[in-house]
C-alpha cells in the first residue's frame, strides 16, 4: 500500500482514465480504476479509498447517484468525493452534484498540473478531516469512559451536549431524551438563583471548581453532586457554554454524616459511661484520651492524667501496685491484660477496679496506640461477698412461700422445691427431687409443655413465657385441682433452667364462679322485686286511689248546693287522682309490663314506643319482627328490658329527635337494635375504661344480654348519635348456678 494514499477513478473514457492514473501513480498514489457506476461502488465499499475522482456521466447509473450511495454509507462516508464532468457544468449541476455530499466539483478539461494540486489539496482535506473526526472520537470515548457526568451547559441553561453517565446520572432513558432541556429541570426551585450567579461567575472567570449542588432525577429522586465547569469557546471564540463535569457525592455525602454521627456518638458513648475509657501511645508516655468516669472513680482531675499518664498507678493500693505495674508493662501491648486491684481515693475510700486493655493496629498491622476500660466493680464485689447471706435468704423464702416454686431443668426434671409444693401435690419433698414435671401435669396437657421446654420457654419470648397461665394439674391420688402457673427462664450458661411458681386457685375459681352469677341473680331479684312492687300498686295502691275518686264524686253528686270554688276544688282534686291513676298505671305497666306475658315480645316493644312517643317528643320508628312462636320467658322480658333502659337513657340524656328499632331473626339468634339522632358521647371511654364512665344503664343492658348468652355493642360518636346493638340466642340456656 503507497504511503500517499489510495485513488479511485471512475469514468467511462478509458484513455482519459488511463492517462489521469499513470499521471497519479507517478506522483507516488495508489490507483484504483472503475468504468461504471457500480463498480465505482463496490470498490469504495471494498477498499475504501481516501479519494475518488468521479465522472458525472457513466453508462449505467449517474456520478451524482454514486456519490448519494457513497455519502450514504456509514462505512465509506468520510471518504472525499470530487465529482468531475464536461458536459454537466452549469451552475444548477455543480449545486447538485455538492447537495449531494460531493467534496468538490470538477470541470473538464483540466490540465494534469492543475489535477495533481487539486489531488494533493484533496487529500491534505480529507487527511485533516480524518484526523479532525478521530481526534472527535478519541474525546467522545475519553468522555464517555470516564466515571463522572460531563455535560456542555448552554450559558441560558440548556443541555447542549452530554456523556452516558449524565444521562445515567439524571434518570433520563438516552442523551436525546435529555439535550436540549434546562439544568433548571433537574434542580430545586431553591437552587436555582445560586446555579445562575456560579454561571456568571464561570463565564467572566473563565472557570468554577468544586460546587456542590442539589440536583433531582427525572423520578424525583434527590442526590448532591460537586460540579467543576470551564468556558467551551466557539469558532468565533465566542463561549459556546460550561463544560461541566459532575460527580455524584450523595453517597460520598452519607458517609461523612455517618462518620460524624460516628464521631459523636462515640464522644457521646465515651463521655458518659459509668466505666473509664483511656486511650494512649505504645510506651504509655502520653495519655491520648480518659474519660471524665476517671474524676468519678479515681476521684482526681482528669488533666493529672494528661500530664503525668503514669498518675493513675500512684492510686493503686501498695499491696497490688507492683503486680499491677508489671502486667501493664507487660499484657496491654499482647490484649491479654485483664486485672482487677484496688486503689486509694483521695478521701481514703477503697474501690475495686477491673482493668482491661487491648492494642490498636495501623493497616500494616503495627501497635500504635493502646485503649482500655476500667470499671469501678466495687458493688460487685460487696454482692460476691453478700452471695451467701443472698442465698440463705432465698432459701427461707422458699421454704416460707404458700405457693410452690420448682425449679426444673430443660428436660423437664425437678432440681429444687420448696416444701409447699411438696403439700400442695401431696407428695414428699425429697421424693419429686429428680422427678419430671410431667408427674403433676395431666396427659393431654405433657404434649404442649415439653414443646414449650423445647422450643417456647427457652426463647426470649414465648406463648406462657413469664405469663400467667390457667391449666389443671394432678395430686400425688390423681385427682385433679385448676393451679396458676408461671413459667420464668433463669439466664445461667448452658442449656435453660427454668422455675415455675404454681398456686392452687381451686377455691378462687369457686369464688370467681359465684362472683359471674351474681349480676344474673341481682337481675332477677330486680325483676322478681319489680313484679311485688308492681302487684302492689295495682292491687294496693291503685285501688285506694279509686275509692278516693270514687268517694270525692259521690259527695260531689250529694251536695248540689256547694259554693263554687268548693266545688272547683272537688273537681280539681278528681282531675288530679285521674292523672295519678293513670301515672301509677304506667309504672306499674314499666315495672311488669302485661303487654309481655299476653301479646309477646313484638307487640310489647311497639306498644312500649308508641306510648313513649304519645308523652314525650320523640318520633318512633319501628321494624319489629315476631318470631314464628313465642321465644322463652327469660329472652322476652331481658330484650324488652334492654329496650326499655335504652329509649329511657334517650329521653333523658340523648337530646334526640328520633328512635329506630329494628328486630329482627338471624341463624337461630335474635338482634335487636336501637339507634337514636342525639348527641352522642365518646364510645372509647364506655368500652376502655370499663368502670364509671359506663354508667349503671348501659351496664344493666350489657349484663342482661350476658345473662341470655349474647352480647351487646355500643357505637357512638359525639354529635352523631348513638346505635344499640344487641344479638342473644334464641333460646336461653342460663340456669341460676349455686
Amino acid at each position: 500500500m503507497n504511503k500517499d494514499g489510495l485513488i479511485l477513478l471512475v469514468d467511462d473514457d478509458h484513455s482519459l482514465r488511463r492517462v489521469l492514473a499513470s499521471c497519479l501513480r507517478r506522483e507516488g498514489y495508489e490507483v484504483l480504476e472503475a468504468a461504471t457506476g457500480q463498480q465505482g461502488l463496490q470498490l469504495a465499499r471494498t477498499r475504501q479509498p481516501h479519494l475518488v475522482l468521479l465522472d458525472v456521466r457513466l453508462p449505467d447509473i449517474s456520478g451524482v447517484e454514486v456519490c448519494r450511495q457513497i455519502k450514504g454509507d456509514p462505512t465509506v462516508k468520510d471518504v472525499f468525493v470530487a465529482l468531475c464532468s464536461g458536459e454537466a457544468i452549469s451552475d444548477e449541476h455543480k449545486v447538485s452534484g455538492l447537495q449531494t455530499g460531493a467534496d468538490e466539483y470538477l470541470v473538464k478539461p483540466f490540465g494534469v498540473p492543475e489535477l495533481m494540486a487539486r489531488v494533493q489539496t484533496f487529500m491534505r482535506l480529507r487527511n485533516t478531516t480524518a484526523a479532525l473526526r478521530a481526534s472527535e472520537e478519541h474525546h467522545r470515548r475519553l468522555v464517555e469512559i470516564l466515571p463522572d457526568a460531563v455535560c456542555l451547559i448552554h450559558s441560558d441553561g440548556r443541555m447542549l451536549a452530554a456523556n452516558s453517565q449524565a444521562v445515567t446520572m439524571l434518570g433520563c432513558a438516552s442523551s436525546e431524551e435529555l439535550l436540549h432541556q434546562s439544568v433548571f429541570e433537574f434542580t430545586p426551585r431553591g437552587e436555582h438563583a445560586r446555579i445562575k450567579a456560579d454561571f456568571v461567575v464561570a463565564l467572566k472567570a473563565g472557570m468554577i471548581r468544586n460546587v456542590e449542588y442539589l440536583m433531582v432525577k427525572k423520578n424525583g429522586c434527590p442526590f448532591r453532586v460537586e460540579l467543576s465547569a470551564t468556558v467551551m469557546p466557539g469558532i468565533d471564540t465566542q463561549p459556546v457554554g460550561l463544560l461541566s463535569v459532575m460527580r455524584d457525592i450523595t453517597e460520598a455525602k452519607l458517609a461523612q454524616e455517618a462518620l460524624q454521627v460516628s464521631e459523636e456518638r462515640f464522644r457521646q458513648l465515651a463521655n458518659h459511661i459509668q466505666q473509664v475509657f483511656w486511650m494512649s501511645n505504645v510506651d504509655k508516655s502520653i495519655m491520648l484520651y480518659v474519660s471524665p468516669a476517671y474524676e468519678e472513680i479515681w476521684g482526681q482531675p482528669c488533666s493529672r492524667l494528661y500530664v503525668s499518664p503514669q498518675n493513675w498507678l500512684d492510686a493503686i493500693h501498695p499491696d497490688d501496685r507492683k503486680l499491677v505495674s508489671e502486667k501493664a508493662r507487660t499484657k496491654q501491648a499482647t490484649g491479654e491484660y485483664d486485672e482487677i486491684y484496688r486503689i486509694i481515693r483521695p478521701d481514703g475510700s477503697i474501690r475495686w477496679i477491673q482493668d482491661r486493655a487491648f492494642p490498636i493496629c495501623d493497616a500494616a498491622g503495627n501497635i500504635y496506640r493502646i485503649a482500655g476500660i476500667a470499671e469501678d466493680i466495687t458493688k460487685r464485689k460487696q454482692a460476691w461477698d453478700a452471695l451467701e447471706e443472698s442465698e440463705a435468704r432465698k432459701r427461707a423464702i422458699m421454704q416460707a412461700a404458700l405457693d410452690a416454686i420448682i425449679t426444673i431443668d430443660h428436660e423437664g426434671r425437678m432440681v429444687e422445691l420448696n416444701s409447699a409444693a411438696g403439700k400442695i401435690f401431696n407428695h414428699s419433698q425429697s421424693m419429686l427431687i429428680g422427678e419430671s414435671i410431667m408427674e403433676v401435669i395431666p396427659a393431654f396437657l405433657r404434649p404442649w409443655f415439653r414443646e414449650g421446654l423445647t422450643h417456647q420457654f427457652a426463647g426470649e419470648e414465648g406463648p406462657g413465657l413469664g405469663s400467667r397461665i390457667e391449666m389443671p394439674a394432678l395430686r400425688a391420688d390423681g385427682s385433679r385441682f385448676f393451679a396458676e402457673f408461671t413459667i420464668t427462664r433463669i439466664r445461667l450458661a448452658g442449656p435453660p433452667m427454668f422455675t415455675l411458681y404454681i398456686r392452687d386457685i381451686t377455691q378462687q375459681k369457686h369464688a370467681a364462679a359465684e362472683l359471674r352469677l351474681l349480676p344474673q341473680r341481682i337481675i332477677k331479684a330486680q325483676e322478681a322485686e319489680r313484679s311485688r312492687i308492681a302487684q302492689e300498686l295495682h292491687d294496693g295502691i291503685n285501688q285506694m286511689i279509686a275509692s278516693v275518686k270514687m268517694r270525692l264524686r259521690k259527695v260531689q253528686a250529694n251536695l248540689p248546693e256547694l259554693r263554687p270554688a268548693a266545688r272547683e276544688i272537688l273537681e280539681r282534686c278528681d282531675r288530679l287522682l285521674v292523672k295519678v291513676l293513670e301515672e301509677n298505671r304506667r309504672i306499674a305497666h314499666n315495672l311488669r309490663p302485661t303487654d309481655l306475658n299476653q301479646l309477646g315480645l313484638a307487640a310489647a316493644c311497639s306498644s312500649f314506643c308508641h306510648s313513649v312517643q304519645l308523652r314525650t317528643n320523640l318520633q318512633f320508628q319501628c321494624r319489629i319482627a315476631s318470631p314464628a312462636e313465642r321465644l322463652p320467658p327469660e329472652v322476652e322480658l331481658q330484650l324488652f328490658r334492654i329496650l326499655q333502659e335504652a329509649v329511657n337513657n334517650i329521653e333523658k340524656h340523648a337530646q334526640a329527635k328520633s328512635v329506630k328499632v329494628q328486630m329482627r331473626f338471624q341463624e337461630a339468634a335474635v338482634i335487636l337494635q336501637i339507634q337514636d339522632d342525639g348527641q352522642g358521647f365518646d364510645d372509647k371511654r364506655v368500652t376502655a375504661s370499663g368502670k364509671r364512665h359506663q354508667g349503671l344503664g348501659l351496664t344493666n343492658m350489657r349484663e342482661r344480654a350476658l345473662t341470655l348468652g349474647g352480647t351487646l355493642d355500643i357505637k357512638s360518636l359525639p354529635g352523631r348519635g348513638t346505635t344499640i346493638s344487641v344479638r342473644v340466642p334464641c333460646r336461653s340456656d342460663q340456669k341460676d348456678q349455686p
